[in-house]
C-alpha cells in the first residue's frame, strides 16, 4: 500500500511537472452541493462544471465520480485550423501564458483534437477593464442593439442586446461582478444566465452550456458559460444585454471600444468607431 501510495504521488508529481496539471476524481457524498464540494476541492464551480460535461449545478447525485483539476482550469481542444492565438484571445490572455502551463515547445506546432489546459488565474488577463464592464466573449458583432428585422420572424422587432458571433464552445466571461440571478432555459434566450451587481442587469443568451449556478457570487471575468445556439437563433453566437431598473441599454455604450490582444496590441472591435465608449 505505501509503495502505491508513492507511486501515485510521483505519478501526480511527474504530470504536473511536465504537464502543468494533474486531472483528479471526487466521489460526490450523501448531502453535498457544488458549493461545499468546491469548497472541499479548493476548485471553482465554474472549472468543475465546464469539465463535467454531463453535470450541472441542481442535479448531482451521491456516489457520482466527478473529476477536477490542479490547478484550477479547464480545458479547450483545438480544432481545425485554429491557431494559439486565437485560442489566447478567447481566454483573454497571452500566448506565454499558455505556453507556460502546457509541454507546448513550438506554438507553431499544434494539432486538432488535442487538449491545451487554460488556468483560470490567466483568463481575462488582458481584458480592457476601462469602461468598468468587460467583454463577455471574443467575436464578432453580427446584430447591433436597436429596431431591426428578426431572422427568424422576419417581422420588425426591437433587440435589446447585442449579438457576438463566435464559435459553439467558444468560452463566456461574466462582464461584471455580481451575483447569478438566473441560470437555466429560458424560452427564446435558450440557456442564459443573468448576473445582477445592485444596479446593473446583464444577460447572457443561447449557451451550450451553464458553469454557474443562481445564487453564486461571481466575479468579473469569471467563465461562466460557453457559447451555443439554444432556444431561437440562427448560429453560434451570444446574446448579450445590459438592463438598468429592468430597461435595456446598448451595450457598445459601456464595453470599451477595443479588445486587447494578448500581445499588448489594441485590436479594433468589429463596430463603428466611437460606439464604444
Amino acid at each position: 500500500m505505501k509503495r502505491l501510495l508513492s507511486f501515485l504521488m510521483l505519478l501526480s508529481f511527474l504530470s504536473t511537472f511536465y504537464m502543468g496539471y494533474v486531472l483528479r476524481y471526487y466521489t460526490i457524498k450523501k448531502g453535498d452541493t457544488l458549493s461545499v464540494i468546491a469548497q472541499k476541492l479548493n476548485a471553482s464551480v465554474s472549472s468543475i462544471l465546464d469539465i463535467n460535461l454531463m453535470i450541472d449545478a441542481d442535479k448531482i447525485y451521491a456516489g457520482e465520480k466527478i473529476m477536477y483539476v490542479k490547478p484550477d482550469g479547464v480545458f479547450q481542444t483545438i480544432n481545425k485550423n485554429q491557431a494559439l492565438w486565437y485560442i489566447a484571445a478567447e481566454y483573454f490572455t497571452t500566448i506565454k501564458d499558455i505556453l507556460s502551463n502546457n509541454s507546448i515547445k513550438n506554438p507553431n506546432l499544434i494539432f486538432p483534437g488535442q487538449k491545451i489546459f487554460i488556468p483560470l488565474n490567466i483568463m481575462c488577463k488582458t481584458s480592457n477593464k476601462k469602461t468598468g464592464v468587460i467583454w463577455p466573449v471574443f467575436g464578432e458583432i453580427t446584430s447591433p442593439y436597436g429596431w431591426r428585422i428578426n431572422p427568424i420572424t422576419h417581422k420588425k422587432e426591437f433587440h435589446a442586446g447585442v449579438d457576438i458571433g463566435a464559435p459553439e464552445g467558444t468560452p463566456v466571461f461574466s462582464a461584471i461582478r455580481g451575483v447569478v440571478t438566473y441560470a437555466g432555459w429560458y424560452g427564446g434566450y435558450g440557456n442564459m444566465i443573468q448576473i445582477f451587481d445592485g444596479h446593473m442587469l446583464t444577460r447572457y443568451g443561447h449557451l451550450s452550456k451553464i458553469d454557474c449556478y443562481v445564487g453564486e457570487h461571481v466575479k468579473q471575468g469569471m467563465l461562466i458559460g460557453r457559447i451555443g445556439s439554444t432556444g431561437l437563433s440562427t448560429g453560434p453566437h451570444l446574446h448579450f444585454e445590459i438592463r438598468i431598473k429592468g430597461t435595456p441599454y446598448n451595450p457598445l455604450g459601456y464595453l470599451p471600444y477595443a479588445y486587447w490582444s494578448g500581445e499588448g496590441k489594441k485590436t479594433p472591435t468589429p463596430f463603428q468607431e466611437g460606439m464604444g465608449y
